[in-house]
């Protein structure tokens, strides 16, 4: 199912119980639709949220609450029922607010046009933590629960993450020749994946941070601007071309197309009940795609490649030193895990 929204949408997301997705347009609107087996999108709400683009989506709170950041440096929590203003952050950031992460019940992580990353505390309304790592903008970030760390990739060609325990940053890779875009954790935790400019999948074993430990180089003749987790061994891609892609990760190989637009992916998501993929692309249409009968068929078809050969020590940050050591680059793009943030904006 699909339908035209009227405007370039950057940011999506599912709400975690019912059949809502919401999306955050290139007017600054926010926009709320329905959706059911009988192949239709019913739009429920349209608020304008922002002055200027709405970067970034997420529900939180038991999905009673929208969160989004926007070009404008303003984040801002919208009420689902009402599409009312709950509260709103202004200038959050000094640049434009390009990403947007739940991270625990209590905090959320925002990354800008600058490459700052910033935490918020939602009980004290306040930064908590404060990351300036990066040359150039935070295209996407990700969070490893179990060991409190941030991971966030940029157009400057570097991977950073920041431990939230100690507010130190832990490790930064090496300069790559081409922007970083995307971001996922997979392998239970034990490998990184990011998605370049070049087309081409990084992947980075964890505490080992300078240097990639594998490529997956026959992916796209484009860039992979979105990654969204599957599960720990299947991702599903969204390129510059426009393709969408079911991907195996050690052993790296296509799976099988799922859909395309027109135009470059802008962003991915999936539904609660992992039945729907949502898409947004430069063609200002939203996308619904049933993944059930995909993951089906899919299920045991491997097609070429690399083993999960890696004996890396689980769970250790071998990277200490945070400094890379050349160049710097640039692009514009952003997922992560879905939590209960119940606290977020409860009464600001």
């Amino acid at each position: 199912m699909e339908i035209d929204l009227g405007a370039n949408a950057f940011g999506i997301d599912f709400h975690p119980s019912k059949k809502l997705v919401a999306a955050g347009l290139i007017d600054g609107q926010l926009h709320l639709y329905r959706y059911d087996t009988e192949s239709s999108l019913v739009r429920e709400r349209k608020v304008r949220a922002h002055k200027e683009s709405c970067r970034a989506v997420r529900f939180i709170d038991d999905g009673q609450r929208i969160v989004t950041a926007s070009a404008d440096c303003s984040i801002l929590a919208t009420d689902v029922e009402t599409g009312a203003s709950v509260a709103r952050l202004e200038n959050a950031h000094e640049d434009a607010v390009n990403t947007l992460i739940t991270v625990t019940e209590t905090t959320i992580a925002s990354g800008d046009d600058k490459g700052c990353v910033k935490i918020w505390d939602t009980r004290q309304r306040s930064c908590s933590h404060e990351f300036n790592v990066h040359e150039d903008y935070i295209s996407d970030m990700t969070f490893a629960s179990d060991t409190m760390k941030l991971v966030a990739t940029s157009g400057d060609g570097t991977l950073s993450v920041c431990n939230l325990r100690t507010s130190k940053v832990q490790a930064q890779s090496e300069f790559s020749e081409d922007e970083l875009l995307s971001v996922v954790i997979m392998k239970n935790g034990r490998k990184a994946i990011c998605g370049t400019q070049n087309g081409i999948l990084m992947l980075y074993s964890w505490g080992f941070f300078k240097d990639c430990s594998d490529r997956f180089v026959d992916l796209s003749p484009n860039s992979v601007d979105v990654l969204l987790k599957l599960d720990e061994d299947r991702l599903i891609t969204g390129c510059d071309n426009g393709i969408i892609s079911l991907v195996g990760i050690l052993p790296n190989r296509i799976i099988q197309p799922i859909g395309s637009h027109e135009f470059p992916i802008e962003d991915l998501a999936l539904s609660h009940d992992n039945k729907f993929l949502g898409s947004t692309a430069h063609d200002s249409m939203l996308k619904l795609w049933d993944l059930e009968e995909i993951i089906e068929g899919s299920n045991g078809n491997a097609s070429g490649a690399a083993e999960d050969s890696d004996s890396d020590n689980d769970g250790m940050d071998l990277d200490n030193d945070p400094k890379p050591s050349k160049g710097s680059k640039r692009k514009t793009k952003s997922k992560a895990n879905p939590v209960d943030n119940r606290a977020f904006f409860a009464d600001m």
